[in-house]
């Protein structure tokens, strides 16, 4: 009976291993951002002043980067600095003389001045590119 056992946990620890090395074979894909090319961009707008904004809204602010050099620009991530702030943007690389709008939704979570940092990670000399979103929340 206890060799069973044996056995049994065996093929189910096997299982498991193959089980996870399909996901893993399948989830990663490789990073090429840290060996692609550099390009360059423009940020014609870096700072957006929303003005006064009640509590309650959501408004989203439009952010255009271009794409002025000669590779094609890839936009590894964009980080917040609160969960306050939401970006989207589309995945696919920014070819030369393209160019690909960061959406940023703003969700209040305190009333009074407020100043967000939103920053973009992409193939450039200068890795980090800071975008501002400011405004005033009322009640």
């Amino acid at each position: 009976m206890k060799k069973k056992h044996t056995i049994l946990f065996i093929a189910l620890m096997i299982a498991s291993l193959g089980v996870i090395a399909t996901w893993f074979a399948f989830t990663t894909q490789p990073d090429n951002f840290s060996s692609a090319p550099l390009t360059t961009i423009e940020i014609p707008r870096d700072s957006i002043n929303l003005k006064t904004i009640r509590y309650d809204e959501q408004p989203q602010a439009t952010f255009t980067l271009k794409n002025t050099g000669t590779h094609p620009l890839l936009i590894k991530d964009v980080l917040t600095t609160c969960g306050c702030t939401n970006p989207q943007w589309e995945k696919r690389p920014v070819l030369p003389g393209q160019t690909r709008e960061i959406i940023v939704t703003f969700k209040p979570n305190s009333l009074g001045r407020f100043t967000k940092t939103i920053q973009v990670l992409c193939n450039t000399r200068l890795k980090l590119h800071d975008l501002k979103l400011e405004g005033f929340v009322t009640e």
